[in-house]
């Protein structure tokens, strides 16, 4: 069965998603749609002159909404002004830019799933969940994740494939970084790091975003591997154990929002595993993060 995904949205992210996508040979046919059809063209015949060294055979073209009635995946990268500072402060902006796209999903009969990357991706996963008749993923803390499993290695002189870690809740200054299960060949991080480098390891992978877009206006790489990774885990039905963000439907007491746990992912979607067992400290903060995320469900409604 071919293997459909639907960019919406081709600015640095959306892009370098069709390129991860194609180098990987994740998927068979990738359609990419921008409101601006000029820099749409480009982007695609970019792409496309890539093709002839590529390994795989995968479809790269211009497309419409109509792409989205037969599409396995949409991802979502449209969004308002970035702020360099607080992807909180992108919401309004954000939210105006996807009114403009959601009718078009629900007119075109989108039921595949779709993964929002666009910022702040807890609140726009879950309102987007609330508007389309679709499965919704947000990439969450997939990325910080990440952050964190490279900042480790790199202090423990280690390949960051043999670090297991995890960041929950917001994708955001208040994420959780769960030291109580993150490991470097099994073996607990704190036995093997200095509390003065967990603390600068925190700060590193709280402020990442902050700072690369303060540095090149933009992220784009580390997403967009994260989205990949995602990507493929739906379409090749792997059961993989990623972290996104998702409603946990009463994982950790929490639900009727958006944020990151970690999941089983599969043709079926993300279903939140079951349940890490917490230390008290990293349950306080992950909760006061869900309270902050409804605090502002509650203002958007």
């Amino acid at each position: 069965m071919s293997k459909k995904v639907v960019i919406i949205g081709l600015g640095h992210l959306g892009a370098h998603v069709s390129q991860m996508l194609a180098l990987r040979g994740i998927a068979d046919e990738i359609v990419g749609i921008d409101y601006n059809k000029r820099k749409e063209w480009g982007e695609i015949q970019d792409l496309s002159d890539m093709l002839p060294y590529l390994c795989t055979q995968t479809k790269i073209r211009s497309g419409s909404y109509e792409d989205l009635a037969d599409a396995d995946i949409a991802v979502l990268t449209a969004c308002g002004k970035i702020c360099d500072e607080d992807r909180l402060q992108e919401l309004s902006g954000s939210i105006a830019v996807i009114d403009q796209i959601l009718p078009e999903v629900q007119k075109n009969h989108f039921h595949g799933t779709m993964i929002v990357l666009t910022n702040p991706c807890d609140l726009i996963a879950y309102y987007v969940n609330q508007k389309i008749d679709a499965d919704v993923i947000g990439t969450g803390t997939a990325l910080d994740s990440a952050r964190l499993r490279s900042r480790v290695a790199s202090a423990l002189n280690l390949a960051p494939t043999d670090i297991q870690g995890y960041c929950i809740g917001e994708h955001g200054d208040s994420q959780t970084i769960l030291w109580s299960q993150t490991r470097a060949g099994g073996v607990l991080a704190d036995k093997l790091l200095t509390p003065e480098q967990m603390l600068q390891i925190e700060q590193d992978t709280v402020t990442a975003g902050c700072e690369i877009a303060l540095h090149k206006g933009s992220t784009e790489f580390g997403i967009g591997m994260a989205a990949c990774e995602i990507i493929q885990a739906i379409l090749g039905d792997e059961h993989r154990i990623l972290p996104c963000s998702v409603d946990p439907k009463g994982a950790y007491g929490q639900s009727s929002l958006f944020t990151s746990v970690p999941c089983i992912i599969s043709r079926e979607g993300a279903v939140p595993l079951k349940e890490l067992d917490l230390t008290s400290d990293e349950m306080a903060k992950f909760t006061a993060s869900c309270n902050m995320l409804k605090d502002m469900i509650q203002k958007m409604s």
